[in-house]
């Protein structure tokens, strides 16, 4: 059976964090629209995305 193929851009840790960071960065900025505005939605939609972005740093590279 063949290794499943890995995309090289995302492999490289350093890419990873700069990509996890962005997206955090992005979840705050909703998160803050959503608390000066008083939308609820723009607020759990941050708080989700922070989660995710959270969830893709380097430490979470999986090597087989």
């Amino acid at each position: 059976m063949t290794p499943p193929r890995r995309f090289r851009l995302t492999s490289s840790p350093r890419v990873r964090r700069v990509v996890s960071r962005v997206v955090v960065v992005i979840g705050v900025v909703l998160a803050v629209i959503g608390i000066v505005t008083g939308r609820l939605g723009f607020l759990v939609a941050g708080i989700i995305v922070v989660g995710l972005g959270a969830a893709m740093g380097p430490g979470r590279i999986r090597r087989d």
